[in-house]
């Protein structure tokens, strides 16, 4: 009688052994299905990015203010389009915010909001005056819609002062307009 176990040894080891590849197999199918989930998302993210980026808002021209008193700046407008190759930006999405030094307000949009100016020290937004518009609340390319500003606050927007507007429609990218009051206000004063 032979008292070997070498065959037997040896179907143990194959045993593991296929059990080590079969574990390895299904290891390796988690890590890669993982990676591809994340690369996927890591697509979507980079496609909103730029999607969000291809539909931002700039300044298009001169900036003013105006003032009842010749001491305040009272109302701000603000010309805008889009930026080069932007999609079209629905602005009646927007939200306007108003920072100075001691203030900072979301403002309220004026009802309605097309083709009217909001009133003095009303915290409100609208748009005034269109260019090249077809009728609609859409900003699209070659239009131009005039963005007044009407803070509640403007203690802070007298000769000298600073004020931030930032306009951010909804899945766009935010327009933020930064500028220095100049020595002088007029009933009307540009703002470089």
């Amino acid at each position: 009688m032979c008292d070997r176990d070498d065959g037997f040894t040896g179907l143990e080891a194959a045993i593991i052994l296929i059990a080590f590849v079969v574990v390895a197999s299904v290891f390796s199918y988690m890590v890669l299905g993982t990676g591809f989930i994340a690369i996927q998302n890591t697509q979507q993210v980079v496609h909103d990015e730029v999607q969000q980026a291809s539909s931002s808002l700039k300044a298009t021209g001169s900036i003013y203010g105006f003032s009842q008193d010749g001491v305040h700046v009272q109302r701000i407008c603000i010309p805008v389009g889009l930026a080069a190759g932007g999609g079209a930006v629905d602005i009646s999405t927007a939200a306007v915010r108003f920072l100075s030094r001691n203030h900072k307000r979301d403002l309220t949009q004026e009802v309605p909001l097309m083709h009217t100016i909001p009133p003095i020290g009303s915290s409100k937004w609208s748009v005034g005056e269109t260019f090249n518009d077809d009728g609609d609340s859409m900003l699209e390319p070659g239009e131009e819609f005039q963005i007044y500003v009407a803070p509640l606050f403007v203690s802070d927007l007298v000769a000298n002062g600073e004020f931030t507007v930032e306009i951010k429609p909804a899945g766009a990218g935010a327009l933020r307009v930064e500028r220095h009051l100049p020595a002088a206000i007029d009933p009307v004063t540009r703002i470089p």
